[in-house]
């Protein structure tokens, strides 16, 4: 969540920046408004109990005083706690700050393409087939059958299949291991860790809850791996701290109307192996790029297509400062499909979690946290499935999996 006192102390700049983001700037008037009355109730609420402090000492006053002044405290402090609720209910709902440099824009068309690779893999198939089909006919992927058993937009991986997935998930920790503290955190987490990272109040519909409870199934590791630093205050000298974290994730796609859901193209379910930084503010701007190299060179040593989008103001989401997209092209479906992104998100975050570090003067801060996919399977697979497919039907393995899939080509099982 942003600084309130930023609120009243440069309105027009928070309009202007969160404005950016399409977001109802008309809120932080009505917020302004209730932090002013806040201050109203506070002081009178604090005039109040100052006077009980004095009456306790004071046997003049009478029984039926003292009833009535404990009776107007307790007034006072319960509306001042109604108001504390409202307060919170629109701090919760107010994005973040875009960074001043970031893409000016409304949507994924006003998207920027910073860098794009050159050098990948050329397969010498004439046509293209979509994943989805090449991976039937060697039968390594069976969504009919995953549809039986759980419903559409999941995927069942079969023989090859599930051992290109353990490969992929098995390279992307081996490569980010030493750099990163692997973690297999729990898949459940409450409603006050999803709060923390922002996927609460204002995403339920785009969660999977158990409400008996209180519990929800994690859409990314990011967010019990952000939740483990929640109330925590790092001394001088220990962040950055990473982190790496491999779970399974769920996300209802609910959004997905009108999309196209073959394949792995969106799936309610997936393996992914996610990276979380907690950094001080100074070095945010390198601590992204670096994890954004991190992040791309998954796709580099796959020898994938990929090319990585500048997202504008309007399409990179509530919590972030910034956000990279990593894409991969999909020959036969002709398609970019993204398959990581990667950002920060300031205070955002740290200040709902309360995770603070302390300065060279031993000042309590408030840290700065980051993210991105190190690797999101499904896209990737499907990416892999089309791009290395060969003319004879069977799909190449990439080199760098090799080692992990005990095999040079994936073919037709029997």
């Amino acid at each position: 969540m942003i600084n309130l006192n930023l609120v009243l102390t440069d309105l027009d700049m928070l309009k202007t920046q969160i404005g950016r983001k399409g977001y109802d700037v008309s809120k932080l008037d009505d917020l302004a408004a209730l932090l002013t009355e806040k201050k109203g109730k506070q002081a009178a609420l604090d005039e109040l109990r100052a006077k009980r402090n004095l009456w306790k000492k004071d046997q003049s006053v009478s029984v039926e005083d003292k009833r009535q002044l404990r009776d107007d405290i307790a007034a006072g402090e319960a509306a001042l706690s109604e108001l504390e609720e409202k307060i919170r209910e629109i701090h919760l709902d107010i994005p973040n700050l875009p960074d001043e440099d970031a893409p000016e824009g409304k949507d994924e068309k006003d998207n920027v393409v910073v860098r794009e690779c050159e050098d990948y893999y050329k397969s010498s198939v004439e046509t293209f087939r979509p994943h989805w089909e090449v991976a039937k006919d060697l039968d390594i992927l069976d969504t009919e059958l995953a549809a039986k058993v759980s419903g559409s937009m999941f995927a069942m991986y079969k023989g090859a299949g599930a051992k290109l997935l353990r490969a992929l998930v098995t390279y992307a920790l081996s490569l980010h291991g030493e750099k990163y503290l692997e973690i297999i955190p729990p898949h459940m987490v409450t409603s006050r860790t999803l709060t923390f990272t922002g996927h609460l109040p204002k995403f339920s519909e785009e969660q999977y809850t158990c409400e008996r409870d209180d519990m929800w199934l994690i859409p990314t590791a990011e967010v019990p791996l952000t939740g483990a630093f929640a109330e925590t205050t790092f001394e001088q000298g220990q962040l950055p701290q990473y982190r790496c974290g491999y779970t399974v994730c769920f996300r209802r796609e609910a959004g997905s109307a009108g999309k196209d859901t073959r394949g792995l193209q969106r799936v309610h379910e997936f393996h992914k192996v996610e990276l979380v930084k907690v950094v001080e503010p100074s070095s945010c701007r390198a601590e992204l790029d670096d994890l954004l190299a991190d992040c791309l060179k998954i796709v580099k040593d796959l020898k994938l297509q990929w090319r990585i989008l500048d997202l504008c103001t309007g399409d990179m989401g509530d919590k972030y400062g910034r956000c990279y997209d990593i894409e991969v092209f999909a020959p036969g479906a002709q398609r970019w499909l993204e398959v990581s992104s990667v950002g920060h998100f300031s205070d955002y975050q740290a200040r709902r979690a309360k995770i603070c570090y302390k300065d060279e003067n031993g000042k309590k801060q408030v840290a700065y946290t980051l993210n991105g996919s190190g690797m999101a399977t499904p896209r990737v697979i499907a990416a892999i499935i089309e791009a290395y497919q060969q003319p004879d039907g069977t799909i190449l393995v990439p080199e760098v999996l090799r080692p992990f899939m005990g095999c040079d080509v994936i073919r037709p099982r029997g």
